[in-house]
C-alpha cells in the first residue's frame, strides 16, 4: 500500500465522520423548517425551501461543530492536511510525466519513450507514463541482461487487447544472441483503483510464451501495469499456472 492508498482510506472515514455531524443534523432541521412555513405540504416552495437547508445548514453548522467540539475540530484539521499532501503526491507524478514528451502521431511507441538501455526501474517508468497515455494496451517485450534492457519491442493494440511486436518463436534466438537472463513481457489494464487481475487470456498467452521459450522458459516475466487515482503505478506479475502476484508499487511519497 502506497501512502497515497493510506491517506485515501483515512479520507473516506473522516469524510464519513464529518458528513454525518452535519448533514444529518441538516436534514432534521430543513424537515422541521418546511413543515414550519409550509404546513408539511408537498409544493414546489417547500421542495426549493428544503433544498436550499439542506445546501446552507451543513455549511453553518460546521463552523459552528469547529468552534464547539474538539474531535470534530481535530477531523476537519486532519482532513485539510491529507488534502495537502495528497495534493503533493499529485504534483511529483505530474513532475514525473512531463519529463517526458508525447508521442508524435505514427511515432514508433519504444524510440518515444527511449526503452533501450534502460535498467528495470527506469523501463517501468517510461512504460508505466507511455501506456497510461496511449488509452490503449500496449504489449512490450524487454529482453535483459544483468537489468539493462537490451533489446526492446513493443506494439499498440486497442483498450483491452494487444499482441507481440516481433514474433514469439524467434525469442530464443535473441536471448542466446544477447545473452540474456531475463525476458520481460509487459502490457497494460485500465484499472485506476491500484488493482487487477490477469485475464484468461492473459493466463494463456503466458502459458504459450513459456512453451516456445523452451529451455529458456524460466526467465519469462509476464507482467501487467495499472494506475491508482494520482497515476502511481504498480506492477504485476503473474505466470503460466494461473498465479499473480505484486511485485512492485511505485509510491510518490518515497
Amino acid at each position: 500500500m502506497t501512502r497515497f492508498d493510506a491517506l485515501k482510506s483515512e479520507l473516506v472515514g473522516l469524510r464519513m465522520r464529518l458528513t454525518a455531524a452535519t448533514v444529518i443534523p441538516a436534514a432534521l432541521i430543513a424537515a422541521l423548517v418546511v413543515v414550519e412555513v409550509t404546513g408539511a405540504k408537498l409544493t414546489l416552495t417547500s421542495i426549493a425551501l428544503g433544498l436550499l437547508a439542506l445546501f446552507t445548514v451543513p455549511l453553518i453548522l460546521h463552523h459552528m461543530w469547529r468552534g464547539l467540539f474538539g474531535r470534530y475540530r481535530r477531523w476537519s484539521d486532519r482532513e485539510s492536511q491529507i488534502k495537502a499532501e495528497i495534493a503533493g503526491l499529485r504534483q511529483r507524478i505530474t513532475a514525473i510525466f512531463d519529463k517526458y514528451r508525447e508521442r508524435a502521431k505514427g511515432e514508433r511507441f519504444k524510440a518515444a519513450y527511449d526503452l533501450m538501455g534502460k535498467t528495470i526501474q527506469e523501463l517501468e517508468e517510461s512504460l508505466a507514463v507511455g501506456m497510461f497515455r496511449e488509452r490503449r494496451e500496449v504489449f512490450v517485450t524487454a529482453f535483459v541482461r544483468a537489468g539493462i534492457a537490451v533489446r526492446v519491442t513493443a506494439s499498440i493494440g486497442s483498450p483491452y487487447r494487444c499482441a507481440a511486436a516481433d514474433d514469439p518463436a524467434r525469442w530464443v534466438q535473441h536471448i542466446e544472441r544477447l545473452k540474456c537472463d531475463e525476458i520481460r513481457q509487459y502490457h497494460n489494464h485500465p484499472e485506476h483503483n491500484g488493482k487487477t487481475r490477469p485475464s484468461p487470456m492473459d493466463f494463456r498467452t503466458s502459458r504459450s510464451l513459456k512453451s516456445l521459450l523452451g529451455p529458456h522458459g524460466a526467465k519469462l516475466h509476464s507482467l501487467i501495469i495499472c494506475w491508482n487515482r494520482i497515476c502511481e503505478w504498480k506492477v504485476f506479475e503473474h505466470d503460466h499456472e494461473q498465479k499473480y502476484w505484486l511485485c512492485f508499487e511505485f509510491d510518490a511519497s518515497v
